[in-house]
C-alpha cells in the first residue's frame, strides 16, 4: 500500500494534529529546543480536519500549539510557495502574536511565537542550506531587539540525505516528510529503528492512507493543489504568449528570447529542473510556433516526461 504523501496538507495535518506526542518529538529535533530549551508539553488547539476538501480550495491547514509556557507555534506544510510566501509568514505570525495580548494586559505577557514553515519547493536557489531560521536582530552588530520573533523554513527539496546515512532525529523526520510516499522495504524499517516516534508516525500513516474517505479527502486536496498550481501556470503562459508576441512584433530573435525565458522558469519552478543539456535543446529550436507549443506544455503537463514528448 502506498502512503499519503506528507508533502499535503491534509496528510501533514491528519498526522500530526491528532498526535501532539509525534508533532512535540519532531520540534524538539530542532537545535532551537536541545537541553534547557526542550518542550515538556505541547497542546494542539486546532485539531480539526475539514470535513470537504472541495470546497476548502487551498485554504491553509496549518497547526497552532502551545506548550507549558504559553508559547504558541504555527506549523504548515506548503507543497508551493509563491513570492509573496514570506510576507504571508509574517501577516500570520503578527495575528498569533498580537492575539496573545488579553485587554488590558501589559506588553510584557507578551509570549513568544514560533513559525515552522516546511515548503515543498525552494525559495532560494543559490542557498544550499535546507533550514533557514530568522529573528528580529539589530541590523550591523547582531543583538536581539527581542527573542520573541523565531521563524523557521524549511525546503524540503534541499534535503538530499539517502535513508541509510541519516545521523540525527531530526534527518529522520526531514526523509519521512520528504519521502513517506516512496518509503517501502528496507528504507521504512531503517526509520523506524532510529526513532520511536517514527516508527509509530509510519503506523499511523499506514492507518490513515488505507481508510477510502481519508484517501478520497487526500486526491481531493492533491487535485485542488494541481489546479491552483495550473491556475498560475496559464496566467503566467498567457502573460508570456503575449510577451512572444509583442517580441515578434518588435524582431523575431526577442520573441525567442521570451519563450525561452519562459520555458526555463516553468521547469524550475514546476519540476524544480535545471538541466542545462535539456535547455541546450530548447535554445536549438528556431521555429517560433514550435516555441510557443513547448511553452504551454511546460505550463501544462504534469511530469516531465509529459513535457519532453513536446520536443519530439
Amino acid at each position: 500500500m502506498k502512503l499519503f504523501s506528507l508533502t499535503v496538507d491534509f496528510a501533514f495535518k491528519s498526522l500530526f494534529a491528532p498526535n501532539p506526542d509525534l508533532l512535540l518529538n519532531l520540534l524538539n529535533s530542532f537545535p532551537s529546543f536541545v537541553g534547557s530549551n526542550r518542550i515538556k508539553t505541547l497542546k494542539v488547539l486546532n485539531p480539526e480536519i475539514p470535513k470537504e476538501m472541495s470546497d476548502e480550495k487551498l485554504s491553509i491547514l496549518d497547526i497552532k500549539a502551545e506548550n507549558e509556557l504559553g508559547e504558541q507555534f504555527l506549523i504548515e506544510m506548503q507543497a508551493m510557495s509563491k513570492s509573496s510566501f514570506p510576507k504571508r509568514i509574517l501577516y500570520y505570525w503578527a495575528k498569533v502574536y498580537s492575539r496573545s495580548l488579553g485587554k488590558g494586559h501589559k506588553y510584557e505577557n507578551l509570549k513568544k511565537v514560533y513559525s515552522f514553515n516546511f515548503v515543498k519547493q525552494s525559495l532560494w536557489e543559490n542557498d544550499s542550506a535546507n533550514i533557514s531560521t530568522f529573528q528580529l536582530l539589530e541590523k550591523d552588530r547582531k543583538f536581539q531587539l527581542t527573542n520573541d520573533l523565531e521563524i523557521h523554513i524549511i525546503e524540503l527539496s534541499k534535503f538530499l540525505k539517502d535513508y541509510k546515512n541519516l545521523d540525527t532525529d531530526l534527518d529522520v523526520w526531514f526523509y519521512l516528510l520528504k519521502e513517506a510516499s516512496n518509503l517501502k522495504g528496507e528504507s521504512m524499517k531503517t526509520l523506524e529503528k532510529k526513532n520511536p516516534a517514527v516508527k509509530k508516525a509510519i503506523s499511523e500513516l499506514k492507518t490513515l492512507s488505507s481508510t477510502a474517505r481519508n484517501r478520497e479527502l487526500y486526491e481531493s486536496r492533491r487535485k485542488a493543489e494541481l489546479d491552483y498550481a495550473s491556475g498560475l501556470s496559464d496566467s503566467f503562459r498567457e502573460g508570456l504568449e503575449k510577451g512572444i508576441e509583442q517580441g515578434i512584433e518588435q524582431g523575431i530573435e526577442q520573441g525567442r528570447e521570451t519563450a525561452y525565458l519562459g520555458i526555463q522558469l516553468n521547469l524550475e519552478v514546476r519540476f524544480n529542473i535545471k538541466d542545462d543539456s535539456l535547455l541546450n535543446v530548447i535554445h536549438k529550436i528556431k521555429d517560433i510556433d514550435k516555441l510557443k507549443k513547448i511553452l504551454i506544455a511546460s505550463a501544462k503537463s504534469k511530469t516531465i516526461s509529459e513535457f519532453k514528448k513536446s520536443l519530439k
